[in-house]
């Protein structure tokens, strides 16, 4: 009996022992600065919750990528397109960033009234300056007054070519082209001063999609309209594209005489290559050449099942020189040439270092760019580097190394700067000739109101 009695002392001891720094967690000493309160009777207040300084999201640190740039035309502005998310998605923020183009410090955004809409994966500064363009997956057009920081005008493109994926105006001010995820090149007029008001003055077709298997019969009948079913024919047909039809680039030549088009798929009446059209085109208007290479001298191959086959030869994106002289094309084939405009032929194959077999997806390039006196060729992709070549002698000067894959590159307009940005989450800029970096930018998110543009002067 007596163990019995000091078995049960024994547990009583314990739950004490368990039960104290439950205890002690009312009775910590306050928070430096406060009053200590009276124990009797009113309850001992626990500590006070202190805000974060800085969003706690998903994981703890928020996930952000870039995928395009443009300088203003002056080089006093830059203009970056931002995704920024906790890691899993959650309180995704899809902004336009301005900077100062020679600190990288931030102006202001541009963004429509809600962080939500979709990604503005194409950017470009009208010739004066006052206006920018954005597109994105959103599958709008947005066109802003910079001066007055006013959105001007949305072009709505719900329907095809849904996605858009570049932009660019003419060199006089006065069009818009726009390439789509439908494989078509739409470009816009306007009609006023400034970009308010506008008429599609050109709609082509520039590459198409191959079905990877024949779409399905919808039923005849049924609850759906014939407009309904349309577009659920189309949607299926998109669905199961082997080469999805993007036109993924527009290059106007600087002096007005042509622009130049490319993308994903198969080109309309070429099988590849980048569509050269006389400028400003007309409806029936016929190419002036069509500039095929990224299906040839193909040295590599990527593993397909069970096979390895040359990459199929899609354009990801063209950059014309100051002069106009000379365009340069970045490929999934692994290289990036360069083409002498006056006598349309190519006279540069630009290639990606050397990589072992199965890392070869490390030489797509997704971005290229010209310096402004036409001394160097920079492009980037999926080696997570940026490699600079000569454009003279096609000797590769040096890559600089970033931690993910580059979306996009760009030369300042005075040819002293080298932006580049992509999945890791930094612009950065290096100085042209030393390659030293100048500075590195990465997006804050954006906590309550969404900031309201800002004029830039």
């Amino acid at each position: 009996m007596l163990d019995g009695k000091k078995f049960a002392v024994f547990i009583i001891a314990l739950l004490l022992l368990a039960l104290l720094p439950i205890w002690q967690v009312g009775s910590a000493p306050p928070p430096k600065g406060e009053k200590t309160p009276d124990l009797e009777p009113k309850p001992v207040p626990g500590a006070p919750i202190i805000a974060p300084p800085q969003p706690q999201l998903e994981e703890g640190v928020p996930a952000g990528e870039f995928f395009a740039i443009a300088f203003r035309p002056d080089g006093r502005y830059l203009a970056a397109s931002a995704r920024w998310s906790a890691r899993f998605g959650a309180h995704e923020q899809r902004t336009v960033d301005i900077l100062d183009a020679k600190t990288g410090k931030l102006v202001g955004y541009y963004l429509p009234d809600r962080f939500y809409e979709g990604i503005q994966t194409a950017l470009t500064f009208s010739p004066d300056g006052q206006f920018l363009a954005t597109g994105g997956m959103d599958s709008r057009v947005y066109i802003w007054d910079t001066k007055a920081a006013k959105l001007l005008r949305v072009l709505n493109f719900m329907a095809p070519p849904g996605p858009v994926e570049t932009l660019a105006f003419s060199p006089d001010g006065n069009y818009l082209a726009i390439g789509g995820r439908d494989g078509r090149l739409r470009i816009y007029r306007r009609t006023g001063r400034d970009w308010s008001q506008l008429m599609l003055v050109f709609n082509r077709q520039i590459v198409k999609g191959e079905l990877a298997e024949p779409t399905p019969k919808l039923p005849g009948k049924g609850i759906l309209s014939p407009k309904e079913r349309s577009e659920l024919e189309r949607l299926l047909d998109t669905m199961r594209l082997k080469n999805p039809p993007f036109v993924k680039a527009i290059a106007f030549d600087p002096k007005g005489r042509w622009l130049a088009v490319a993308g994903t798929g198969e080109v309309v009446g070429a099988k590849e290559g980048i569509i050269v059209l006389p400028f400003p085109p007309q409806r029936n208007s016929q190419p002036i050449a069509v500039l095929q290479g990224h299906a040839k001298d193909v040295t590599w191959k990527v593993r397909v099942g069970a096979q390895l086959k040359p990459p199929v030869p899609w354009v990801n994106d063209l950059a014309v020189s100051r002069d106009g002289r000379y365009l340069a094309s970045a490929g999934w084939d692994g290289t990036v040439r360069i083409w002498d405009m006056t006598a349309l032929r190519q006279i540069r194959k630009l290639e990606s270092p050397k990589t072992p077999t199965g890392r070869i997806a490390t030489r797509i390039y997704n971005a290229c760019a010209i310096s402004p006196d036409n001394r160097y060729v920079a492009a980037g992709g999926f080696g997570n580097r940026v490699d600079i070549w000569e454009l003279a002698t096609g000797r590769l000067v040096t890559s600089l190394r970033t931690d993910n894959i580059v979306e996009t590159v760009a030369f300042s307009p005075d040819g002293r700067i080298l932006v580049a940005g992509g999945w890791d989450g930094f612009l950065r800029a290096w100085q042209v000739g030393s390659w030293r970096l100048l500075w590195q930018y990465s997006h804050t998110f954006i906590e309550r109101e969404i900031p309201k543009p800002v004029p830039l002067k």
